[in-house]
């Protein structure tokens, strides 16, 4: 064995460079007993907190590093374009860090980096400022140092070589030699080594390590090529592996020390995470006033807006010990900080849900007003949210109008700093589907051979491509008879699971008391609020606490439908004035008409509401619950008991309070901690742990618990049997029961949904087709169910329509404009503009006053054909006859600007042939090569206008090849005779005669 250490490897995290996995090279690192490795992604740190971790359980010696791409020299932005090429001036290197200070250094150099809108990059100048606390290797690869020396450029070499050595610490710059039989490196290396020597600077050897081994090449070098150009170039052969200290040793036997430096690099490095604790964001109280008393305070207030200003007994004991689990725990920041973002919301007119997950059990949120659901009248549990008997973070998960929810993001970067707060980053992998495709792009496979692949694997989550080829009928024994579909199959196999891109997390945010770059790199987001290099998993490991920002969709449909409703009405709609039991709304839901309300509408949750018909809030609350694997099957009992088909039973009368509003059934994760509390004396904290440790299914663990529940039962007097019986009862459904919390605040959304279905159908159904104006088949359903209910939905229309689809003054829906297809969201505003400021009095008007770049010819013919114009014009037929004439005043006007000559073709006072055509429209197409020409157009004009009453102008447009003929009457039909004579001109067949319908 030679006490060889890896310190330049690119893990699968140096996107589409490497296949390298992290958990292979910690397995090699094991096999070749390395005592450490590094890790040295290019410009990112995607990988560092899994390497560490697996590191350290193989107890291994992690070493973090990056290899940066550092400006030397000024360089061209142009050739900064193109990801992985090296341009000129710029220079490679790996940085290493020795200590916590160095990691902390390299997570702001990768920040940097990230952040620039070329490439990444660092300068060397940026390096410098925190060199004491990194080792730095360079002249390895495609270095600057390297090019310029196998160059014989010894000058400027020996120059840059000389800055490193000034920007470095003493001691901590190292030589980078490699050895990967490479033209650059025979030329350019012993000039390296020689004025290495001379400026005492010490080597040492690395392999620039891309693959797990030599026969992977080929994989990582087709999979690059979907990402580098230069892919060939860069990685010629088979000697970027990670391989033996052995190896190593032998291909630098000239240069023992170059080896004995990589241990010594080892040894030079200590770096440590230092153990587990919450960075809870800190909430700037005014005056230095501790949080916990501006909590207590906070919350006090709101539970007298909530509750009265006589608090009753029950609330003001349960928010007194809420406060004190919450101040004891550390948590007093995080409920201020989450109050303070839902307060601006509020303040700001955006709208917020009534809650999500075990939060809305705090009595303390309900004060706060960061949930909207009363925990005391809903029999909520604080202890499922946040449990003394077992530590955890808190989660606060918060619902904002979609629309909106950037702003809030907005203030809490405003508030506490933008290098306090970032988005959380997450990582998209190469699902089988997706493996399937990249590796037949990389094998230039046959396109009908991958799709093939592709469409046999199930579309379920975690389906990998082993399970297809267990499950999938037929696809084993196709791949052991086609090799082509064997090699396709097996190259996606290499790369699936791999990372591929990185993305933002859907809600994720983190809030630090420090500087994030303290603790982890960051990359630019969008609006200019940062993301992190770690996903969601990673970030909490290091102490962060994340909060979700969610996008509701939902709510900007209530939005948009409430605004409706007061636009129209004038009526503000007030939840705290809603009836809880509205008759109107639970008739509805018992019909299963639920298009648009939130949770309800699948065809599943249709058939359930019309099973159970429910009469209350609660009714809801359990549906929600019940629709799922596993508890679903319970539906008919709770349905017919509920009904009184089947008689109410209980598994012990002692528990009727508890399951009597589930009519027997275990529904919910509160109810088996309650039965634990009743029936063992828990308390509800030992209940939850109970919950927990049941749901796991583990058989010791189920022994352990069992012996503890029916003693504490036999204990309070019950028999051991029924003990048994119940808690039997217990492990059945503790991996089926469904949060209540959770599922009251989702109930208490979808009612509100469902009361402005009921009493606001066409304002509702207007909101839902604006948000489903992309999908075809949704507007379909949407329209359909308006049509069940006696309202119409109109055409749209320039005077009257909105951006989206709108209620008309009768309380009919008017389609918006930017349902019709080629009318984008600039040609809308100009239409809104220009009608706002005075009402269009003709097609003339409307085309003069609008702004034609954006309203342009494909916009115009777009409302046309959707009967947008139609109210300039007293039928249809007439708006696609001013449609060709403007056609045919574009072209035959040879106009400077889109509609020029407008104003003559629709002025009917006019002499010329155009002015005074007919304002029907018949479509002739023909395809003869070379028809249409002057001499043939003027013999189709004599042979139409020969009819009495039936043509009277007739032109050619020679990119569409078609012949526009302006007529009397719209029903024109030309006469057997008519036709003949047509085909005489052009030729039998390549006539096609066609009246233009209106749409």
């Amino acid at each position: 064995m030679h006490d060889f250490v890896h310190l330049h490897v690119h893990s699968a995290y140096s996107l589409r460079e490497s296949t390298l996995r992290l958990e292979e090279m910690i397995a090699d690192v094991a096999t070749y007993e390395m005592s450490a490795v590094a890790l040295t992604d290019t410009n990112a740190m995607y990988g560092v907190v899994p390497f560490y971790q697996a590191a350290k359980r193989a107890g291994v010696q992690p070493l973090i590093g990056v290899q940066f791409d550092v400006q030397l020299e000024a360089v061209d932005p142009s050739a900064m374009r193109m990801r992985g090429k090296l341009a000129e001036g710029m220079d490679r290197a790996v940085v290493i860090a020795r200590n916590l200070d160095g990691y902390r250094t390299l997570t702001k150099l990768v920040t940097q980096a990230r952040q620039r809108h070329v490439q990444p990059f660092i300068t060397l100048d940026e390096l410098a400022v925190g060199a004491s606390d990194v080792i730095c290797l360079v002249g390895g690869g495609e270095s600057l140092l390297l090019r310029q020396f196998a160059a014989a450029e010894m000058e400027q070499a020996a120059l840059h070589l000389t800055r490193w050595a000034n920007a470095c610490a003493q001691g901590q710059l190292y030589v980078d030699v490699q050895q990967h039989q490479l033209p650059l490196e025979q030329s350019g290396l012993p000039r390296l080594l020689e004025t290495a020597k001379q400026l005492d600077i010490p080597l040492v050897a690395t392999n620039d390590v891309h693959y797990r081994r030599n026969e992977d090449a080929a994989l990582q070098r087709a999979y690059a090529k979907l990402e580098f150009t230069d892919a060939d170039a860069r990685w010629p052969n088979d000697q970027f592996a990670f391989v033996s200290g052995e190896e190593m040793a032998a291909r630098f036997a000239q240069l023992p020390a170059a080896i004995e430096n990589t241990a010594a690099i080892a040894d030079m490095c200590n770096f440590e995470f230092p153990p587990f604790q919450v960075r809870m964001p800190i909430y700037p109280t005014k005056d230095g006033r501790a949080p916990d008393v501006v909590l207590r305070e906070a919350a006090t207030a709101g539970a007298k807006q909530r509750f009265g200003e006589q608090l009753p007994e029950h609330v003001a004991a349960r928010l007194q010990t809420e406060l004190d689990i919450i101040c004891e725990m550390g948590y007093a920041d995080y409920f201020l900080v989450v109050a303070d973002f839902i307060r601006f919301a509020h303040q700001a007119g955006i709208s917020t849900g009534p809650g999500r997950g075990s939060a809305a059990g705090s009595v303390v949120a309900y004060a706060l007003r960061i949930t909207d659901v009363d925990p005391v009248a809903n029999q909520l549990l604080f202890e499922r949210f946040l449990n003394p008997a077992r530590v955890s973070l808190p989660d606060i998960d918060t619902d904002f109008e979609y629309e909106r929810r950037g702003e809030v993001i907005a203030y809490v970067v405003q508030k506490y700093g933008v290098a306090h707060v970032a988005q959380i980053g997450t990582f998209g992998t190469l699902a089988a589907r997706a493996a399937v495709r990249d590796a037949g792009r990389m094998l230039q496979a046959d396109g009908a051979l991958i799709d093939k692949l592709a469409k046999m694997i199930p579309g379920v989550p975690g389906m990998t491509l082993a399970k297809a080829r267990e499950e999938v009928r037929g696809m084993n024994s196709w791949l052991g008879t086609d090799a082509a579909a064997k090699q396709l199959f097996d190259t996606a196999s290499a790369l699936e699971g791999l990372p591929h891109h990185t993305s933002t997390h859907a809600a994720g945010v983190v809030i630090s008391p420090d500087k994030l770059t303290d603790w982890l790199p960051l990359e630019q987001g969008a609006d200019n609020i940062p993301v992190t290099q770690y996903p969601m998993a990673d970030v909490e490991a290091l102490g962060l606490v994340k909060m979700d920002f969610l996008g509701l969709r939902k709510l900007t449909l209530m939005d948009n439908c409430m605004q409706s409703v007061k636009a129209r009405q004038g009526q503000q709609i007030d939840w705290r004035a809603v009836p809880e039991n509205d008759a109107k709304t639970l008739q509805m839901l018992t019909r299963g008409e639920t298009n648009g309300v939130f949770q309800l509408e699948s065809p599943g949750m249709r058939r359930v509401l019309r099973q159970v018909q429910p009469t209350t809030l609660d009714d809801i609350v359990a549906v929600i619950s019940l629709n799922r694997p596993g508890p679903m099957e319970n539906i008919p009992l709770f349905a017919d008991t509920k009904h009184g088909k089947t008689p109410l039973r209980f598994p012990h009368p002692d528990l009727a309070p508890i399951l009597r509003d589930t009519y027997g059934v275990i529904v919910y994760q509160e109810q088996i901690m309650q039965i634990a509390s009743r029936m063992a004396g828990f308390t509800l904290g030992e209940a939850d742990l109970l919950r927990r440790a049941v749901s796991k299914k583990k058989r010791e663990i189920l022994a352990q618990e069992r012996e503890r529940f029916v003693r504490g039962c036999v204990t309070r007097g019950y028999e051991e049997q029924v003990a048994n019986d119940v808690y039997d009862l217990i492990v059945r459904f503790a991996d089926y029961g469904f949060p209540r919390s959770h599922a009251v605040a989702y109930a208490v959304l979808a009612y509100r949904t469902a009361y402005l279905r009921a009493h606001y159908l066409a304002d509702f159904l207007a909101a839902l087709m604006t948000m489903a104006m992309a999908s075809t088949d949704k507007i379909r359903t949407y329209t359909e169910d308006a049509k069940r209910h006696q309202i119409v939905v109109r055409p749209a229309c320039v005077q009257q329509s909105q951006r989206g689809y709108s209620v008309d003054a009768d309380g009919q829906i008017r389609t918006g404009l930017l349902a019709i297809r080629n009318v984008g969201e600039g040609a809308v505003e100009s239409i809104i503009e220009a009608r706002e400021a005075q009402a269009f009095t003709s097609l003339r008007d409307f085309l003069e006053r609008v702004n034609t770049r954006v309203v342009n010819r494909k916009a115009v013919d777009s409302l046309l054909a959707a009967g947008a114009l139609d109210s300039f014009f007293p039928e249809r037929v007439s708006a696609h006859a001013k449609a060709q004439m403007l056609e045919e005043a574009q072209r035959l006007a040879d106009e400077n600007r889109q509609f020029a000559g407008l104003g003559l073709l629709l002025d009917t006072s006019g002499k010329t042939a155009v002015q005074a055509a007919r304002q029907e429209v018949l479509y002739i197409r023909y395809h003869q090569a070379g028809a249409g020409d002057k001499q043939t157009l003027k013999r189709i004009e004599q042979v139409l206008s020969s009819s009495p009453g039936r043509v009277s102008v007739a032109l050619y447009d020679g990119a569409t090849r078609r012949i526009r003929l302006l007529g009397d009457k719209w029903n024109v039909t030309l006469s057997p005779e008519v036709m003949t004579l047509l085909e005489d001109i052009v030729g039998i067949g390549n006539v096609k005669v066609g009246v233009k319908q209106p749409v």
